[in-house]
């Protein structure tokens, strides 16, 4: 902590120097590629690279690039099976699945599970919806991969106290919130994943697990489905209208909140964040709250026509025509300029995997639309 403290002017004054001398740290020139060639180009045999510059692969980003595949019927049976076997390998003996993969000195990749030194939770809820899109496409890996899904299971279990499930601050996708123990957006992706779950065991005809799983998804649903009306976050309400936690009826009601020109992870409303130190020192405490993430956008879009909502998403594809001729898609951008983020210690990432996935996802439903 003492050596933290030292750092701290030292921290302000690189956050100075990088605002005065902006030109200095510019973000590179890219070729102008079609969209759909630079997602193929972060692509590795089984998974896809976080951005252009392929140190990582994310679980989280992913899980949400198959998700929008998932839209468009493009289901790339090969890649999800070796990246869910690559989890496989690498889950723990107490069942954490790696958060993310990074490539070391010699190219190999490593698997990790923690952030700044908290064990990150999102990720086995991830794998256990991905292992059901799996299964569903081949009901023959139910048998091989059961044994996975039910370490998975547990290890998810153990975090869950009263229908809730409980994780550290920093142990899921908003690093930079303090809260109570819980999160909105985890416990909504394990709604989804106890009713995955759910289906695993049914096709494994293991029947008292997946009655043990019916009950706790009912329990689940009828906890959290009153957050999800009332929350000002953005991101699990679009998932909880994707999986039909809530019914189709709240779209039209909770899209009459998102009045911006863009979909923001949060609403304005009473409640405010409170960021951890760390978030403000470093300046990232608002990469939550105001950057703009194009793929929410994206993601929002699809959903609609999901829903035969088309109306709506020829609304938001048009607020987001200025994303649509630029060189590369970023997963961050200013709420002013629209220009990407480009601070000391947070940089948006070029040729960003999840924002083209979901581009592309919407771009091929408004295609046929506004035709």
């Amino acid at each position: 902590m003492a050596i933290y403290c030292c750092c701290v002017p030292f921290i302000y004054l690189f956050r100075l120097i990088v605002y005065l001398c902006g030109a200095c740290f510019k973000h590179r020139s890219f070729v102008k590629e079609p969209f759909r060639e630079q997602l193929m180009s972060n692509r590795l045999d089984g998974g896809w690279y976080t951005n252009y510059y392929k140190k990582i692969i994310s679980t989280r980003d992913v899980f949400y690039i198959l998700l929008a595949q998932r839209f468009i019927n493009k289901r790339d049976k090969r890649v999800i099976c070796k990246f869910i076997k690559r989890l496989c390998n690498d889950i723990t003996a107490d069942g954490q699945v790696p958060w993310k993969y990074r490539t070391n000195w010699h190219g190999a990749l490593v698997p990790v599970y923690m952030h700044n030194g908290v064990k990150v939770d999102d990720a086995n809820a991830q794998f256990l919806i991905m292992l059901w899109w799996l299964v569903e496409e081949n009901k023959q890996l139910a048998g091989e991969l059961y044994i996975y899904a039910l370490r998975v299971w547990h290890w998810i279990e153990n975090h869950i106290k009263e229908d809730i499930f409980y994780e550290s601050i920093g142990a899921s996708w908003e690093t930079t919130r303090v809260h109570d123990g819980y999160l909105l957006l985890t416990n909504v992706l394990t709604i989804h994943c106890i009713r995955c779950m759910e289906l695993i065991s049914m096709t494994r005809k293991d029947k008292r697990q997946q009655e043990l799983c019916v009950t706790k998804h009912d329990k689940f649903k009828s906890r959290w489905v009153a957050e999800i009306y009332k929350t000002q976050e953005t991101l699990p309400r679009i998932l909880a209208v994707h999986w039909n936690i809530v019914p189709t009826s709240f779209i039209d009601s909770f899209n009459q909140t998102l009045q911006f020109q863009r979909v923001p992870l949060r609403t304005p409303g009473p409640i405010m964040d409170v960021n951890t130190v760390e978030s403000r020192i470093y300046g990232y405490s608002d990469q939550y709250t105001s950057v703009v993430w194009p793929w929410i956008g994206f993601l929002w879009i699809v959903t609609c026509i999901g829903k035969n909502k088309q109306d709506i998403a020829r609304g938001w594809w048009t607020s987001y025509l200025e994303f649509h001729h630029g060189t590369t898609l970023y997963d961050m951008y200013e709420p002013t300029t629209n220009k990407p983020v480009r601070r000391a210690f947070l940089k948006a990432s070029p040729h960003h995997s999840v924002t083209l996935a979901t581009y592309l996802a919407a771009e091929h439903h408004m295609t046929d639309i506004l035709v």
